[in-house]
């Protein structure tokens, strides 16, 4: 027998098998097509692990979406320091409720007073005019009692409903004989009538049964604004949206074609109605203005 162990003789036999080769194949196939996968996954979970944020913080940043989402959606915007200043300003919201299209303005750190004449309408300060008292079709006078600046400027009863401003704090409601105009008179106030359309969330019934667009002074959860309505509606239809909208108060103004205008978020007079005539001294109008 040779001493080479590769030589054979003729008496030996060497016998040739596939196995180790074969399984030197399969782990040369591991090393090469699934370690690098392994790899991979690990360096992923690795990844994962640092950067996607945990459950705290995702619920963290929901909650500052949806505050920065509600401020922004807030008419009136209320600061506890009193040392900042917000500038007076509106916000319109157009609507539908009920198919019909409704728009509401909410003034906001404005003064509101009443005037006489549209000519008192071109000061550069209003940001929000419309118009506030009936005037009567027989004598040209306005229509219930009117106060402007603490004086008299009309006397009657035409309609329960009113509104008072007294120190530059606007006041709703229903009442044939309301201490409110006493206080109007006292300290310089303002003062008119109107027809009453929500008191406490009821409709109160008018007796116009024509259909008009409609204006009208509310109250929704405690703030002030003006909505118009999009479509000639009745009375009554105009006090169901106003409650379906979730007014609690509200008095008419005047409706119909009657002029008005508000400036808004991008300083454009948007106008509402059609211009009154130049001599027509006894329109009154509710305007909004800068401080």
């Amino acid at each position: 027998m040779s001493k080479k162990t590769n030589d054979i003789t003729d008496n030996e036999i060497r016998i040739i098998t596939a196995y180790e080769p074969k399984v030197q194949k399969k782990k040369n196939r591991f090393f090469r097509v699934y370690l690098p996968i392994v790899a991979m996954v690990l360096l992923l979970a690795i990844l994962g692990w640092i950067f996607i944020p945990t459950a705290d913080d995702t619920e963290e940043d929901l909650m500052s979406q949806t505050q920065d989402e509600l401020i922004i959606n807030q008419p009136i915007i209320e600061h506890e320091d009193p040392s900042v200043i917000v500038k007076g300003c509106i916000s319109a919201i157009d609507t539908v409720i009920n198919k019909r299209g409704l728009l509401i303005i909410y003034p906001e750190n404005l003064r509101p007073r009443l005037v006489l004449g549209s000519d008192k309408l071109n000061d550069s300060t209003i940001v929000l005019a419309t118009q506030a008292a009936d005037v009567r079709r027989d004598n040209g006078q306005i229509a219930g009692t009117f106060v402007m600046d603490g004086e008299v400027i009309s006397k009657g009863e035409a309609k329960a409903g009113f509104c008072s401003i007294i120190n530059e704090e606007i006041t709703i409601g229903v009442s044939d004989a309301t201490p409110m105009l006493e206080q109007s008179l006292m300290k310089d106030g303002y003062f008119f009538r109107q027809y009453p359309l929500v008191v406490g969330g009821q409709i109160v019934e008018n007796k116009p049964k024509g259909m008009a667009i409609r204006k009208a002074l509310a109250e929704i959860d405690g703030k002030l604004c003006v909505i118009m309505s999009k479509e000639k509606l009745t009375f009554h239809d105009f006090s169901q949206l106003l409650i379906d909208v979730g007014v609690r108060n509200a008095v008419y103004l005047v409706g119909s074609s009657s002029y008005g205008f508000y400036i808004n978020e991008n300083g454009n007079k948007i106008l509402t109605g059609v211009a009154p005539k130049a001599e027509a001294e006894n329109v009154s109008y509710i305007i909004w203005e800068k401080r």
